[in-house]
């Protein structure tokens, strides 16, 4: 048995826990499982409340289901929980609930080809696309009119994806190019000369940028290691979305820094300012979401630079696996160990996390589906047929 398959046991034996559960898993505080309610809507805007990592329960159900096999989650077990999201569709206080729905409604329009979740990607498409028109940016946290929390951030660009998407779906033009130019701007003002980036964006109150900060990092100058994986993702997938090369470029100048700092432990340390420093608290969901992000960034590069990133992330997803996965005991609970989910404030460090099992799970289907060249398929529907 490889790897992989070994992979694979423990993330189809964490799916069907998933769906047998009575809420919403989200992160681990020791044997047991912070949850969130089927039925919450809102609870507040931070994001520890966990409401934006739900859609990623789905995720894992809909890849497990992918997978098939005896003890597989079945498409109609991954399809309920999608469907507990609907109530989750209308929700403005946070920009992730975006990423909420491309993970739990656009992900089972290419895995199970289920094309019964396009109106309810839809639905919250619309909904973070009013968001985003009432003030001009993508604002994190808040009401748009919100005096407080005037920030974007290099997370957020994955939260542009979903409206993009639709946009081109229903060729509202004039809302893309608003979301290209929101995508630009965050790039023009975090991503540094190295590849590094900032992590937030802050903005005046008439929408322009106002200079960067933290929230998450260990300082303005450093680099929160998640962050990073958070923008070589989402700007490859604005490049699949847009074929604008500018995405490409910076998801390729971010995951170039990233090899640069992470070449021996799979699982990064939290800030890359810390490196040398003995100690520091390691991320593993910031590992499998930058694996993840460049095979997706491998598969829209040229043949070789495609080849060298692909092979970079078979290496260490397998070292990820051996080390966070199979060379921790099986438990109930989570796939990947070693997550560390807001160091400066003390949340889930040493923890699994929804979210990180759901891009670890997405790597190893990538890797799953491998070519020589370097190819592998991507999570994003294609703009025919999905809605």
């Amino acid at each position: 048995m490889t790897w992989i398959d070994e992979a694979w046991q423990r993330i189809s034996a964490n799916a069907r826990t998933l769906v047998a559960a009575g809420s919403f898993p989200v992160w681990s505080d020791g044997p047991s499982w912070i949850t969130v309610p089927y039925d919450q809507r809102e609870r507040g805007v931070l994001p520890h409340d966990g409401s934006w990592m739900v859609g990623d329960v789905a995720a894992i159900a809909w890849f497990a289901a992918w997978r098939g096999g005896s003890a597989a989650v079945t498409q109609q077990e991954a399809l309920a929980v999608s469907r507990k999201l609907a109530n989750r569709a209308g929700l403005t206080s946070f920009a992730s609930v975006s990423h909420m729905f491309f993970r739990g409604t656009l992900v089972p329009q290419v895995i199970g080809k289920h094309a019964e979740l396009a109106e309810l990607a839809a639905q919250a498409a619309r909904t973070v696309a009013r968001r985003f028109t009432e003030i001009g940016y993508m604002k994190s946290f808040g009401e748009p009119a919100d005096a407080q929390y005037l920030f974007t951030t290099v997370d957020d660009v994955i939260n542009l994806v979903l409206p993009l998407w639709h946009a081109k779906q229903t060729g509202d033009t004039e809302l893309e190019t608003r979301l290209v130019d929101a995508a630009i701007t965050i790039g023009d003002h975090v991503v540094r000369p190295d590849g590094s980036a900032a992590q937030v964006l802050l903005m005046s109150r008439d929408g322009a940028p106002a200079g960067v900060d933290t929230y998450q990092g260990h300082s303005t100058a450093g680099c929160w290691s998640r962050g990073q994986a958070w923008g070589i993702y989402g700007y490859a997938m604005m490049y699949r979305v847009t074929r604008n090369p500018i995405f490409l470029d910076l998801a390729d100048a971010m995951a170039s820094y990233w090899i640069k700092q992470v070449f021996d432990d799979p699982s990064p340390i939290w800030d890359f300012e810390l490196r040398g420093r003995d100690g520091v608290v390691r991320d593993s969901f910031a590992a499998s979401l930058a694996y993840a992000g460049i095979l997706e960034l491998a598969d829209q590069s040229p043949g070789p630079r495609r080849v060298e990133l692909a092979g970079y992330c078979r290496t260490m997803a397998e070292r990820l696996t051996r080390q966070y996965v199979l060379g921790v005991a099986a438990a109930d609970l989570g796939i990947l160990s070693g997550a560390a989910l807001d160091v400066p404030h003390s949340h889930g460090i040493g923890s699994k996390v929804i979210v990180g099992d759901s891009y670890f799970t997405e790597t190893i289907w990538r890797l799953t589906q491998l070519s020589d060249a370097g190819h592998s398929p991507t999570v994003l529907p294609s703009e025919q047929g999905s809605s």
